[in-house]
């Protein structure tokens, strides 16, 4: 019994330790096939290399190690590169930015970012290569003692210099300069400093400064070595560069010799590359194929010499071709004829067309007119509704009926947010949407979100962390409404299929320029998750328009998402997803805002904000009753003087015998609507201020008045301490004037 004892101790030690040694040979397995993909990658044995990177990358996942995994996208996107397959290389590259974005790797992030700009440069696409590279820069300033830091500002030089910015070109050029020379880092062979000469020079060159231009080429030619075989193009360039310099001083002679000395270098350049592609496919294809080539080479040779030989009975034959020609002219005169009746046919087709396409426009108009009309006629009774609710809330009413107002405010919300997403998705497909650069406080705006959803959020049982980046600008420029709605449907979605949860919001910082900052937005929570063969289900659904689905027994409409996904399209960002099933879902987004200078007036709180409206008085036009109402209500709690007038028309007639401190205007009114009452009005050389309430979305309402002298504009439903404060900001407004 004892020895079966030892025995099994035994084996189980041995498997413990089998298992260790078999982790760690798994580890160094990884890096032995990327670097034995690499230099397979070198030698164009493409297929081998794939291999090797992918089950490098396999084998890295097993294991769950983030460095590695990082390693084998990396390794992947340069033999991707080599394969001059620059969408996958791309997409390999993104990955790694992903994981080392995850793992605040700066230097790494720095390369990658590198890496993916210089792909775009070298392919011509410069909008996205200075974006990756800027972002690349940005990075290179919190690692300055890394020698790889110098490489973005080298790059985005020679994109600058190519896009003819010459005065960026040759600050870039300067501050490489200044950084490599003398830097004990600096590798010689890695001809920095002499192309940097050179590159300054053309910087130079392009803003007409010829004097600079040429020291910076004479330096270049100064720094060269004739036995360097690198050195011979950047020679042959630079004399080139001299040339031209030379003419415009109109320095003939001079302008010549530079001439020479560039096709001399360029010379010796061509037969050294020669040399070297021959060499390639000596080495590529063996010493038998390189004679077999140069046999084919002398054959070629032949034929040439056979074909000048032949040269006049070709003449002959081309004589031959002529006249077969000029048949087939004629031939093609006739069909000719027979294409004009065919273009006649298809013309009327066009027509018939074009009418097709005026009634789809017309389709397309009237359809966008009821999603705005419908929106307004839903809207007008939801503003009595829920501000009537908020009345009988500050009524301080019984415990029981606080509860069912609340859940009667929610409910209206709810319905409005519906409103509004319905809306914002008739204006995307419109192609209507665009987005307003304005002061964007992140953190006033997540309180007003988390104040939205916090009904719900009790009724679930669920928790909300905010998490906000201390080193995010207090005030920056952007959409601020767009991104509220992103934020509010985000965590709407994650509040309501979650219960007893906690749900993270999270807000950090990835980049920053003098000018920009880039964000990343994370809602995330510890719920059932999403399993893996539905995560690509969900994407497909929101770039379809499919929104109707069941799952669970709940019947979702799924508008929040696909409002998220299409406003993020419109703010030129995209919709990513992490889940792991029973351990939580996390969507994220990335966004760029731009800096704004920080305002020295701080911002008081509604909730303990004080109003002074003593002796003020206030007409309210509109038509509906009920509104016109709730409106004077929300006013007298303020100890407010207001009188209600229901049309346009008995607004004129009070106007003309009474006098009022400001005018509250509805837009839609029978017979006489808002914007013409405001126009006789000011007719009239009446110019009281106005402030337009409707039931429109504040952005169509807008577009409306552009051109009226209106003092601003409040989209019905509304918090009535944003009437306070608009009527307030008026009211100094004018009494400054």
């Amino acid at each position: 019994m004892n020895t079966i004892r030892v025995f099994l101790l035994f084996f189980v030690f041995a498997s413990v330790s089998h298992g260790q040694i078999g982790r760690t040979v798994d580890k160094d397995s990884i890096i032995r096939l990327h670097e034995s993909a690499k230099e397979l990658s070198l030698h164009q044995k493409f297929n081998q290399a794939l291999s090797n990177s992918q089950e490098a990358l396999k084998y890295a996942s097993l294991i769950d190690n983030d460095s590695l995994v990082a390693e084998s996208y990396k390794t992947l996107g340069i033999v991707y590169i080599r394969m001059d397959y620059g969408a996958l290389a791309i997409e390999n590259q993104t990955n790694v930015a992903s994981y080392y974005t995850d793992s605040n790797n700066e230097i790494g992030l720095m390369k990658v970012y590198h890496d993916i700009g210089s792909y775009f440069y070298e392919n011509n696409e410069y909008e996205v290569a200075e974006t990756q590279l800027k972002r690349s820069l940005a990075l290179s300033e919190k690692v300055p003692n890394d020698f790889n830091s110098i490489y973005p500002k080298y790059t985005i030089g020679q994109l600058y210099l190519s896009k003819k910015e010459y005065a960026k070109a040759e600050d870039c050029f300067e501050k490489v300069l200044e950084y490599c020379i003398d830097n004990p880092k600096y590798l010689p062979t890695s001809k920095i400093i002499e192309t940097a000469y050179y590159f300054k020079g053309q910087s130079l060159f392009g803003q007409e400064k010829l004097a600079e231009a040429e020291k910076q080429f004479q330096k270049t030619i100064s720094l060269c070595d004739l036995e360097n075989v690198a050195h011979i193009e950047l020679l042959a360039l630079t004399y080139e560069g001299l040339a031209k310099i030379y003419d415009k001083k109109g320095d003939k002679e001079a302008a010549l010799e530079a001439l020479e000395k560039h096709i001399q270098y360029y010379e010796i350049f061509y037969v050294q590359k020669k040399e070297k592609t021959l060499s390639e496919i000596v080495v590529k294809y063996g010493i038998d194929a390189y004679e077999d080539h140069l046999e084919n080479i002398e054959n070629e040779q032949a034929a040439k010499e056979m074909y000048i030989k032949y040269y006049k009975k070709s003449i002959f034959i081309l004589i031959i071709i002529l006249i077969v020609l000029a048949l087939l002219l004629c031939v093609f005169y006739l069909n000719q004829r027979a294409r004009v009746k065919t273009n006649a046919l298809l013309s009327g087709q066009n027509r018939e067309l074009f009418e097709a396409k005026k009634q789809i426009e017309n389709v397309s108009k009237i359809r966008s007119n009821f999603f705005s009309l419908i929106s307004h006629e839903l809207r007008t009774p939801l503003y009595a509704i829920i501000g009537m609710t908020n009345l009988l809330l500050l009524e301080k009413p019984e415990k029981y009926q606080e509860q069912y107002l609340k859940s009667l405010k929610f409910s209206g919300e709810h319905l409005l947010a519906i409103i509004n997403n319905i809306l914002q998705m008739n204006k995307i497909e419109a192609s209507k949407m665009k987005t307003i650069e304005e002061s964007v406080d992140l953190r006033k705006s997540i309180k007003n979100v988390l104040t939205s959803v916090n009904f719900l959020v009790k009724e679930n049982r669920n928790t909300i962390d905010v998490k906000i980046d201390e080193n995010i600008p207090r005030e920056l420029l952007g959409d601020s409404l767009k991104i509220s709605q992103v934020l509010f449907n985000l965590l709407d979605n994650a509040v309501r299929y979650n219960m007893e949860a906690t749900i993270r919001l999270k807000i950090s910082q990835i980049a920053e320029t003098a000018e920009i900052v880039v964000l990343k937005f994370s809602i995330k929570d510890n719920g059932l998750g999403i399993p893996q063969q539905k995560k690509h289900i969900i994407f497909e659904n929101l770039e379809k328009g499919i929104i109707l689905t069941e799952d669970n027994g709940y019947l979702d409409l799924g508008l929040g998402l696909t409002t998220v996904n299409n406003l993020l399209k419109v703010l030129k960002s995209k919709l990513h997803l992490r889940s792991v099933l029973n351990r939580g879902s996390e969507f994220y987004f990335e966004l760029i805002l731009r800096k704004a200078e920080v305002s020295e007036i701080t911002e008081q709180e509604f909730e303990n904000k004080e109003y002074n409206f003593s002796n003020l008085k206030i007409l309210i036009v509109d038509d509906n009753a009920v509104n016109g109402l709730l409106t004077q209500k929300i006013l007298e709690r303020k100890q407010i003087e207001t009188k209600v007038v229901h049309s346009g028309f008995s607004a004129l007639d009070i106007l003309d015998k009474q006098d009022f401190d400001l005018i509250l205007m509805d837009m839609f009114m029978p017979k006489l609507n808002g914007l013409q009452t405001i126009q006789k009005i000011r007719e009239n050389d009446n110019n009281i201020p106005i402030i337009l309430l409707t039931a429109m979305e504040i952005s169509d309402a807008y577009a409306k008045v552009v051109d009226t002298k209106i003092s601003g504009v409040i989209s019905k439903p509304f918090e009535p301490e944003l009437l306070y404060d608009k009527i307030e900001y008026v009211i100094y407004e004018s009494s400054e004037e």
